[in-house]
């Protein structure tokens, strides 16, 4: 767990998923937050229920629904003009688009740090992701390598540990400093994750986006949508592509420009949950 949330929250109790309801009714809540997550028997707990929905493929949108009971409130973590979750009207009682939600850090890199080639692959992942995307990276830095000289360093949590791609030069754990290695690097190939895709649009480093298969989490989607403003989004069958537009990143070093990412989600989701409370 990071510092900064360690030191948001009053009390932090780690139980396995079966057990929180049981906990919750215990303690009497007030309010349960799920942030894309169902908890078994939370229908059950004497409370107000809200749901955090990031984007994710419409068909898959069942398996968050809460059973015999509504969500109070669903909220959605992105602007009014992007995504929209298509539920049933016994789904919740109110869903909230309040704007995208992301770390408030510096944007762009410090003058007199440079981080070279970044890869970060996400917090672990299983196996089976590995086994279907560390090929693929390999394959782009091989034909890459093959036209240019590159440092690349693969920045791992300690779910991956010993699980680094064998054509990096060098492993690192940033802990909860992501962001800022993010701000440091020259470039940055990275998965399409929710967070890490908004902590990359605010800096002004170029960007390679790449896909892994997630449960509920739509990242080719989001590769098509933030690709063309971080750098480049990597398609199925665009490997060529990317390696090519890695070897011109390389050539011809270039920043571009932060993203505005429009109102604070954050603070419209915490003013709706203090209001709940």
């Amino acid at each position: 767990m990071s510092t900064n949330v360690a030191q948001t929250l009053d009390n932090i109790r780690v139980l396995d998923r079966d057990d929180m309801a049981t906990e919750a009714r215990r303690i009497c809540v007030t309010l349960a937050v799920s942030d894309m997550m169902v908890v078994p028997g939370l229908a059950k707990v004497g409370a107000r229920r809200v749901l955090i929905l990031r984007e994710m493929p419409g068909g898959r949108l069942g398996s968050f629904a809460l059973g015999p009971a509504a969500w109070d409130m669903v909220l959605v973590p992105n602007p009014a003009d992007h995504w929209a979750p298509d539920l049933p009207a016994d789904f919740a009682k109110e869903v909230v688009r309040v704007g995208w939600i992301v770390r408030q850090t510096g944007r762009r890199r410090p003058q007199d740090k440079s981080a070279g080639v970044i890869l970060a692959t996400g917090g672990g992942g299983t196996q089976d992701t590995r086994d279907r995307l560390y090929p693929v990276l390999s394959r782009i830095l091989e034909r890459a390598r093959k036209q240019v000289t590159m440092a690349v360093t693969q920045a791992l949590g300690p779910r991956a540990a010993g699980q680094a791609l064998s054509e990096v030069d060098r492993v690192i754990d940033p802990g909860s400093g992501l962001n800022d290695v993010f701000r440091c690097a020259d470039i940055v190939i990275s998965t399409a994750g929710y967070n890490s895709v908004l902590e990359l649009a605010r800096t002004d480093t170029p960007t390679l986006l790449t896909a892994i298969p997630r449960s509920y989490d739509d990242q080719q989607a989001r590769v098509r949508q933030w690709g063309p403003l971080l750098g480049h989004g990597l398609e199925p069958d665009g490997e060529d592509a990317a390696a090519d537009w890695l070897i011109d990143q390389v050539r011809h070093p270039r920043r571009r420009s932060p993203v505005d990412l429009g109102p604070d989600g954050a603070a419209e989701a915490a003013a709706i949950l203090a209001r709940l409370a």
